[in-house]
């Protein structure tokens, strides 16, 4: 089967053909110089799950298509929104604040394995990168608690050992989505994962957040926490 065959398949499935074979197939044939601008196909009903993945696999690959996948953001599929957020941080720079920007708002997303995935993203992502997007923030919601992020990430970037009440103040923050950042920033992989923002974090309050730390440093949670992480599915 050709990949443009691959592609048919998967917007026309026969009964007789698995999805998930096919997909793969096709991820092998981008990954062999197959044109990635085919993939645009596969941005419409029906085959969005199968165009988030193969965006999440393909990194830098997609960046092309990354408004099409900025618009995935608001599938109503929790897995294609978390692949989404994955694309987009193999594939953006610090040119595409616009995009990151997207990532940290989804931190308020209903489903908490998507939020799960823009806290993983955005502990990972480049630090240009996620100055990017606060920047971008900061600029276009100037009212709004995305703008405080900014100068809450330069402070904690660029200046750790004075920047303990600033972390506090996050965690500790009324909006979850604040706590929620707070946590990916206390656990960011800079030269290390600095313990004394991992003591501060193991202080919060908020059940998700805690368990988001903790995992991220294989420490033991409370059992308190485990209970409120599992249970927390709204933000």
């Amino acid at each position: 089967m050709t990949p443009d065959e691959m592609i048919e398949q998967l917007l026309h499935p026969s009964s007789d053909a698995d999805g998930g074979v096919v997909a793969n197939e096709l991820l092998a044939a981008f990954c062999h110089d197959y044109p990635i601008e085919n993939l645009r196909k596969l941005f419409v009903p029906g085959t969005t799950g199968y165009a988030a993945f193969l965006a999440s696999e393909l990194g830098q690959k997609v960046r092309p298509l990354l408004r099409e996948i900025a618009e995935l953001l608001e599938d109503g599929t929790p897995r294609v929104r978390g692949d989404a957020i994955t694309a987009i941080s193999l594939c953006t720079t610090w040119e595409d604040g616009w995009a990151i920007a997207k990532i940290v708002k989804m931190l308020g997303d209903p489903h908490q394995g998507v939020r799960w995935m823009a806290w993983k993203a955005l502990r990972y992502m480049e630090s240009s990168n996620v100055l990017a997007g606060l920047e971008h923030l900061h600029a276009s919601e100037p009212a709004s608690i995305f703008a405080s992020f900014k100068n809450a990430f330069l402070a904690l970037e660029r200046w750790p050992k004075r920047a303990a009440a600033t972390l506090e103040q996050l965690l500790a923050h009324e909006e979850p989505i604040a706590r929620r950042f707070g946590a990916a920033m206390a656990v960011r992989p800079r030269l290390f994962i600095d313990p004394a923002f991992v003591a501060i974090a193991a202080t919060t309050k908020d059940g998700e957040a805690l368990k988001l730390v903790r995992e991220a440093t294989d420490a033991p949670l409370p059992p308190w926490a485990v209970w409120m992480g599992a249970n927390s599915n709204t933000g």
